[in-house]
């Protein structure tokens, strides 16, 4: 049976058909036409298709200069150490960078068994490992820099401007010097990811792989996951609050939360629709769609209406850059599953519940929520200091502060903007929101610049919308993991961009 007899496919078509007989398609249609003969339109049109200027300026030509000087240097000390084994070695290491990236994309995995066998390396390993990359990009250069020019994207300047702002957030307020380092590194490191990744991953084949590593990776913890489920595998109580009955178990495979899990999920599935389209073989395509259907299955065991969320958010941007047609039917079957589905129909009218009001008021997200912005009055400018409150930092240091009569002692946020504003104030939550939203923006330029690879572009933009989302409701940034896998895809994505870009400039000129 084929997708179109299938009930879902019956399902879906009958949709189409409807819509597509409608008076509300045709006053849509009107509508849009309307809307695009407007200048506005056109000027917001023309913002979204610019970018390529970032290849014109003159910062860019500087680093170009540069690096010609440094490859001539290069040629001459390759020429006097051509023949030696250790310049045969260091080739054989460079033309080895695809299998480095391999193991930074396997995060939880890699973290897991270094954590295990490294000693006292496991704590440091993903800042060596950093360091290790960068060594391999000067090897990669030297090696391999015919024709090599500087690698930007829109996203690089936007991306500055926060760690900027996130330093002198560090210099301006931090009550505590030791304690506002942590905080800033805890927020920064990750981010210099994006740098390295959008220098290395210099093909778009290579773009490709790496996500189909990330796809397995994460299909396998999938599958973990329907495991943990199956046999219910136990959770602490806090896990799920004491008023709900019906969730068994949360699943959460080798990590320790089912909302980090969630949120990779979050990220992953989209990418996953992405290779399932683009792909043409069709036992790659049958195996693509198993494991999405692994990952969709042990997303709902995770019970994280965060990270449920999230990914909503994902699908109807994969779907409205798809098929925007596609919109109104996939948001049936959302129902349609939520309805099916008693525990997660449960889990989201427990939501909406006055019981859950009730309990989130005492110990939870909203009492928590209130609390942090009374912590935010004390500077709402600047806020309380980088590390200082909402975090992994001011937890390992008991940090409280006075709440009206009482000291309160600070805790996770379940809000990664609200942590950020109480710890930087207005400056460094506008800062993270530009952030934020020039990732997607930039996103939507690598989309829209060609049509090759063009489900697995949107793919990637939807999984990092989501996480976007998701961190409204969780600190998903404060997870190293999360944190990695969000600016190497946002990476991948611009190094997408940047081929194309630089493809297209040199064809003008």
């Amino acid at each position: 049976m084929n997708f179109k007899e299938s009930l879902t496919g019956s399902f879906i078509f009958w949709l189409l058909g409807a819509y597509g007989e409608s008076k509300f398609k045709k006053n849509c249609e009107n509508f849009a036409g309307l809307v695009k003969s407007r200048l506005i339109y056109r000027a917001l049109r023309k913002y979204v298709h610019s970018g390529a200027y970032v290849l014109d300026s003159g910062i860019v030509g500087m680093f170009n200069s540069i690096l010609a000087a440094f490859g001539k240097l290069c040629d001459k000390a390759e020429g006097l150490l051509e023949d030696s084994f250790i310049c045969r070695l260091l080739k054989k290491v460079t033309g080895c960078k695809e299998i480095f990236l391999y193991i930074l994309i396997a995060y939880p995995f890699s973290d897991l068994i270094i954590r295990k066998t490294a000693g006292i390396l496991a704590g440091p390993w993903d800042e060596l490992y950093f360091f290790e990359l960068i060594l391999l990009l000067v090897l990669d250069f030297i090696y391999n820099h015919k024709g090599r020019k500087y690698v930007v994207s829109p996203l690089n300047l936007p991306v500055i401007i926060f760690l900027a702002v996130m330093f002198g957030c560090y210099f301006v307020v931090s009550p505590d010097r030791t304690i506002g380092f942590e905080g800033m590194r805890a927020v920064c490191e990750y981010i210099f990811w994006f740098f390295l990744v959008l220098k290395l991953c210099d093909s778009d084949k290579i773009g490709k792989r790496l996500c189909i590593c990330l796809f397995i990776v994460i299909g396998i913890m999938a599958i973990h996951g329907i495991y943990q489920y199956i046999v219910a595998v136990p959770m602490p109580s806090s896990w799920v609050d004491h008023n709900e009955a019906g969730v068994r178990t949360r699943v959460y495979s080798i990590l320790t939360s089912p909302n980090v899990l969630g949120s990779l999920f979050t990220l992953t599935i989209p990418i996953g629709v992405g290779l399932f389209l683009e792909e043409s073989n069709k036992v790659k395509k049958a195996f693509y769609g198993c494991l999405l259907l692994c990952m969709l299955t042990s997303l709902a065991f995770t019970f994280s209406r965060g990270a449920w969320m999230g990914f909503m958010a994902a699908v109807i941007v994969f779907v409205l850059f798809y098929d925007a047609r596609l919109l109104l039917p996939v948001l049936a079957l959302a129902a349609l599953a939520v309805f099916l589905v008693p525990e997660v129909g449960n889990r989201i009218s427990y939501m909406l519940s006055a019981d859950y009001i009730e309990s989130s008021m005492n110990g939870g997200r909203l009492i928590r929520w209130i609390d942090g912005l009374a912590v935010w009055s004390y500077g709402k400018l600047t806020g309380v200091g980088l590390g200082h409150f909402g975090g992994a930092v001011a937890i390992n240091h008991g940090m409280q502060y006075l709440v009206g009569e009482d000291y309160v002692e600070t805790f996770y946020m379940d809000n990664y903007y609200l942590k950020t504003m109480i710890e930087t104030g207005i400056v460094g939550l506008a800062a993270f929101i530009f952030l934020m939203y020039q990732v997607f923006i930039s996103s939507i330029r690598a989309v829209k610049i060609s049509s090759e690879n063009k489900y697995l572009k949107i793919g990637i933009m939807s999984g990092l919308f989501g996480i976007i989302i998701h961190n409204l409701v969780e600190n998903i940034f404060e997870v190293p993991l999360m944190s990695t896998e969000f600016w190497v895809f946002a990476a991948v994505l611009m190094s997408f961009w940047y081929r194309k870009a630089n493809e297209s400039k040199d064809k003008a000129a």
